[in-house]
């Protein structure tokens, strides 16, 4: 027998084997493959959904409890914060309120003097007259004036020796004044008044400034 026929006898033997078996291993191979279960999703009791919402729920609530501690004391911290800062703004105010008061009452008592009252007289007539208070007792009562009288300084009836004693003298003016509570009733007569101290007539001529007092005051400025 020739070699390439053997050959070719022996090929086609082995096609025909392939094709004999192949039916038997693809049923071996069917009936062999396991069979995959189904997929199937985990679901939880409701057990298990109530253990999860009691436990879950008490740390929820343990959260809630913490924050809720926590803002309670931020607020108590603020409100302690902000009554400390109004208690220290109050006596920082109060302390400024006496401050001012002492202040103003010092400026007050400080405020009008005796160059004060010389200021006075000079810018309303030009001169620097003297002044001296007048009992008068009219129809059973008794009235005190400061009178402005018409007696320059510098002049040869000048009852003053030196500017100083005049100045002097309008300081107890200005103090018995301030006693009685009418320095700036004086002081708004005199501003108000058209009136001017006249020396060269007869009478001589005085500017009245009128005080507001009770008897009382009027016996213990007059004596």
């Amino acid at each position: 027998v020739p070699q390439k026929n053997r050959y070719g006898w022996i090929g086609k033997m082995k096609i025909s084997a392939i094709i004999f078996f192949l039916p038997a291993a693809a049923a071996f191979v069917a009936t062999s493959t396991p069979h995959r279960l189904p997929a199937t999703s985990l679901q939880s009791s409701p057990f298990d959904e109530f253990l999860g919402n009691f436990f879950g729920k008490d740390e929820d609530k343990d959260k809630r409890d913490i924050d809720e501690g926590s803002d309670t004391n931020d607020d108590e911290i603020n409100l302690s914060s902000f009554q400390e800062e109004l208690s220290k703004r109050n006596q920082q105010e109060e302390a400024d309120e006496l401050v001012n008061a002492v202040s103003t009452s010092e400026e007050e008592e400080e405020e009008f003097d005796g160059y004060k009252m010389r200021d006075a007289i000079y810018n309303k007539y030009g001169e620097c007259f003297d002044v001296d208070f007048n009992k008068v007792d009219s129809y059973g009562f008794r009235s005190v004036y400061l009178n402005i009288m018409p007696f320059r300084l510098g002049g040869k009836r000048f009852r003053h020796e030196t500017e100083l004693d005049y100045l002097c003298h309008l300081q107890a003016v200005v103090e018995i004044l301030q006693k009685y509570d009418q320095l700036d009733y004086v002081l708004a007569q005199l501003e108000e008044t058209t009136k001017k101290p006249r020396a060269g007539t007869s009478p001589l001529i005085a500017v009245p400034l009128r005080l507001d007092l009770t008897e009382e005051q009027v016996n213990q400025i007059m004596g």
